[in-house]
This record gives structure tokens, sequence and C-alpha cells, in this order.
């Protein structure tokens, strides 16, 4: 799907910094968020330790009475952490014992709060609990924001290092990763010109890794594969077609200036239109057969694919070539199993068949036996048409498939050349192939389908 405005380009280098950009951000995020949550466990922990430092205090008030609470008091505010404080105050709110030199304007009773007093030092604001002793007097225990502070500055100091890691990594893989696609596209493009500088074997190199860029240049490759073998079928086909219809051009300009001449009868002159009649059947029907081929080798015959009942069709060609076997002076045995559904491109399929046929009655010899048989595999469907003549040389089985190929010397007889090259691109089109097997003897011709829409 396009990219609205202007076209995506993906510029390693800013991709590189936009998504170090991007892991930084996250990073720092992280970093608040561990930090927020640090800091409510902290202020919960301080909090715990300050309501169970009141209730030492107020016990001791109850066993050792006023005097001795404003002795430990006194103990604990030498002693303590610098951020502790306390503050004993009576009913009338005069300073007793503690650090605080006053209390403060509503002290949290029995919970925990973040209040303002003075100290020696000065005013401080501080979390703190304060609870009434049974004499009335009012007893607080605080904690002020230097531990947090504290506690910050080292989660600070861990995301500044946290940080410096990040960039440092970040940076270097993200140079390793724009030198490799760099590297990697670079190798691509190479091809890409070779190609486009007429250089058609060139090949992008694929590792085992099996990456992105290694499907990519297989993709590649399997595309410059078939363009190669299809301008390999173009200039054969451009060859043959100036070989194949070089003769019958020239009898039709002979037959044509045959009947100009004056001097020529209406006898001759009928019969050289009707050489040149016969001579133009066949150059169409080299022409016919060669789109046939071309429509489906390219794909261009899959839209008529539809659900074709295999045996009736290959019943209804055998039907058809039934006559011309027996005028060959062979027999035809047909093996059909009912009920053979393939989706396939029926047309074809009956050419095929009849190619198949034809060349059998045309080279199998008088006396010959020809069996055309339907079986079924897992996925498969196979036409057999198989016959105890001849045969072909193994040598020349490969090639017979390809276009205007005649093994005049070894069978006989004439032709375009074409009719196997049709069965061949009839089973490409169905997912299948075309193979040409020793019968022992004769030939053994296979004509493989897939039952399901070749992909």
């Amino acid at each position: 799907m396009p990219f609205p405005g202007p076209s995506f380009r993906l510029r390693p280098l800013a991709f590189t910094a936009f998504a170090m950009i991007t892991v930084l951000g996250a990073v720092a995020i992280a970093f608040y968020l561990v930090n927020l949550a640090g800091e409510r466990v902290f202020l919960a922990r301080e909090r715990d330790v300050a309501l169970a430092e009141r209730q030492i205090l107020a016990e001791v008030f109850n066993s050792e009475g006023s005097q001795g609470l404003v002795t430990r008091m006194e103990r604990r505010s030498r002693l303590a952490a610098a951020e502790a404080h306390y503050g004993l105050f009576d009913i009338h709110g005069r300073r007793l014992g503690g650090d605080l030199l006053a209390a403060p304007a509503s002290p949290p009773l029995d919970g925990w709060a973040k209040v303002h007093a003075r100290t020696k030092a000065g005013p401080i604001a501080f979390y703190a609990t304060a609870g009434r002793l049974p004499d009335g007097s009012l007893l607080i225990v605080g904690r002020d924001t230097a531990g947090q502070r504290d506690f910050e500055a080292r989660t600070a100091d861990g995301l500044l290092v946290g940080l410096a890691i990040v960039v440092t990594t970040s940076l270097g893989v993200g140079l390793l990763l724009n030198a490799l696609l760099i590297q990697r596209a670079g190798a691509v493009a190479s091809v890409a010109e070779r190609i486009a500088a007429g250089d058609l074997r060139a090949r992008a190199e694929v590792s085992e890794r099996g990456d992105s860029f290694d499907r990519i240049g297989a993709s590649l490759n399997r595309m410059l594969d078939r363009i190669e073998e299809l301008l390999t079928g173009m200039r054969t086909v451009t060859d043959s077609l100036a070989h194949d219809l070089r003769t019958p051009l020239t009898r039709m300009r002979g037959a044509v200036d045959s009947a100009l001449d004056p001097a020529t009868g209406e006898a001759d002159c009928r019969a050289a239109l009707e050489e040149v009649s016969l001579e133009l059947e066949r150059v169409s029907s080299v022409f016919t057969a060669l789109i046939d081929i071309a429509r489906a080798e390219s794909g261009l015959s899959r839209e008529m694919m539809q659900p074709v009942r295999l045996d009736e069709v290959v019943l209804d060609v055998a039907s058809l070539f039934a006559p011309v076997l027996e005028d060959a002076g062979q027999q035809l045995e047909i093996v059909a199993p009912g009920s053979t559904i393939i989706e396939g491109h029926e047309q074809l399929l009956r050419q095929a068949i009849g190619n198949l046929l034809f060349n059998a009655a045309r080279h199998a010899g008088s006396g010959a036996t020809v069996k055309l048989e339907v079986l079924n595999g897992a996925g498969l469907a196979e036409i057999v048409v198989a016959d105890d003549g001849p045969g072909i040389p193994e040598a020349d089985r490969g090639r017979v498939k390809d276009r205007f190929v005649r093994l005049d010397e070894a069978r006989g007889g004439s032709g375009s050349g074409l009719g196997l090259s049709i069965v061949a691109a009839a089973a490409k089109l169905h997912g299948g192939e075309l193979r040409l097997e020793d019968n022992r003897p004769g030939l053994r011709a296979v004509l493989t389908l897939t039952r399901g829409t070749p992909a």
C-alpha cells in the first residue's frame, strides 16, 4: 500500500539514530518509573520504622516516666542518623526533649504526613508521626528528606551509568547494523546493476542463514532464472520460426508466382492456390500452437481453470482418436477409473492427451498396442500413454520436449515439432510435469497433474 505524501525511504543512519533515541527515551521512562516506585517503598519503610520507634518510646514513658523518656530521646538524637528527628512537648506545647524546638502546627496523630517545624539548624520539612502519651504530652518521631535525597542521588547515578552503557551499546550495534545493511543491500544492488548492463547470468549471493536479504536474493535469482528461460525460449522460437517458416513461405511465393503467370492454365492455377491454402493452414497451426504454449507457460490460461472430470475427458479424447489409431494398424487399450476430478484447463488437457495419442499413432508403427491410462495418487493424477513401438533414445528424451525439435531421422514423418511442447506446457500450467520413460519396449509418456489449483 503506497504511503501518502512524500515517498517513504529507509535511511540506515537516520533509522539507527531514531532507534537509539527511542531506546534512550524508553530507558529514561523505565528509570523514572523505577525511581518513583523506589521512593514509595522508601517512604513506606521510613513510616514503618518511625511508627515502631514511637511505640517503643511510648513504652519507655510507661515504664520509666517522662524523665526516662527524655533521657532516651536525647541519646537517640545524638546517636541516630542525621535525618531522624524527635520531639516531646507537654500538654501546653512546651518543649521537654528532642531536637525539635517547637511542635508542628498540625501534628499527624497516629498517622504519617509531611509537616514543618524548627530545629537549632533552622526550619525543616519532614515526614512525621505523633501520638499523645497518658499525661497528655505530645511525642513526635520523624524523618526528613535527606535519606530520600540520597536515594534519588544514587538512583540518578545508576541512571547515568545505565544510559552511558545503553548509548555506547546502541551506537555500536547501530553502526554495525548499518554497515551490514549497506553491505548486503550493496551486494543486491550490484547484481541489479550488472543485470541492467546486460549480464543476465549475474546472480545474488545467497547464504545458508536464510535472513531477509537471503530471501530477497533467492527471489531475485528465481526471477532471473525465469527471465533467462523465457528469453532463451524466445530466441529459440525466433530462430525456429525463421527456419521453419522459410520453406512454407517460399513455397507459397512460388505457388503465387505460378498462379499469376499468364501461361498457367486454370487447373494449374487452382492447384497452386490449393497449395497456398495448405501452407497457410500449416503456418496458422504453428502460430496457434505457439500461442497456446506461451499462455500456458506464462500462467495466463489459469483464469480458465475449473473442476474437470479427468476420466470423462480421457474417454472422450480416446473415442476421437480411436479411428486414427485403427487406421495406423494399432490397438488402443483404455484404463480410466471413475470420478477423477482435478482443477484444470479442459481444452488444453484435451489437446495434450490428443497430441500424445497422435504421436503414438504416427511413430509406434503398425501392429503396436497403445495403452491410455489414468492413475490416481496423493494429491496427483497421472495420464499415461504407453506403446510398444520403437520408442525414443534416452539421450533425446529431454530435448524432444523443446519447441520445433523433430527426430525425423529416428521416427520418420513431418510436423511442426510442437506437439510435446504443448503437453509439457499443459503439465506446467497444472503444477506437474511431462516424463518420457522407457516402456521396454516402446515409449511411456506420463503427464502428471496436481488435483488442486496450482500456486
